[in-house]
């Protein structure tokens, strides 16, 4: 393989892996949001009780 070849390819696998762990960092935002509704509603049913 030529050297463009590898370069080309070694730039593929580098956005691969970047837009990989985006999503990962995505689903882990969407997570931590939930909780965090789910930690206001949990606060909010303590409040009302008292």
């Amino acid at each position: 393989m030529e050297r463009a070849t590898y370069l080309i390819l070694a730039y593929m696998i580098l956005w691969v892996g970047i837009a990989g762990y985006l999503t990962w960092l995505s689903g882990r935002q969407r997570q931590i949001a939930r909780r965090l509704e789910e930690l206001n509603a949990q606060i909010k049913r303590r409040e009302v009780r008292s």
